[in-house]
């Protein structure tokens, strides 16, 4: 089976939506799905004692988040919900899983001049 990031896209759709850990059915591994998207920049950790208009424990979509969702989450259905490692059966969220993929790796080894070149820093 393709390795999909459906555990990331679970953490950002559900921030996205204001209830960060809706699409977990455990919280033990939320942190290690989180690093990454903290990394690029699509969720920030929720202030500790912050007062919240919405369900979000522990982190919160950015700005970039939002505008991820938006692009490749626009027009779910409704019932495409449940838990986030189930949704590699559904076209639209397992895309949205590709290209959330691809870009937490650019942002992971980002390709600048000196990758282009081969230098070696």
């Amino acid at each position: 089976m393709e390795n999909l990031s459906l555990h990331e896209l679970g953490l950002l759709r559900g921030a996205a939506e204001g209830h960060d850990t809706r699409y977990f059915g455990s919280l033990f591994a939320l942190d290690h799905h989180a690093y990454r998207l903290l990394g690029a920049h699509l969720i920030a950790e929720v202030e500790a004692g912050a007062r919240r208009d919405d369900n979000c424990q522990f982190y919160e979509a950015t700005a970039a988040g939002r505008a991820f969702c938006a692009a490749h989450l626009s027009g779910l259905e409704a019932g495409a919900g449940g838990r986030a490692n189930a949704w590699h059966e559904h076209p639209q969220l397992a895309a949205a899983a590709r290209a959330l993929g691809r870009l937490l790796e650019e942002a992971e080894h980002p390709a600048g001049p000196a990758a282009a070149s081969g230098a070696i820093g």
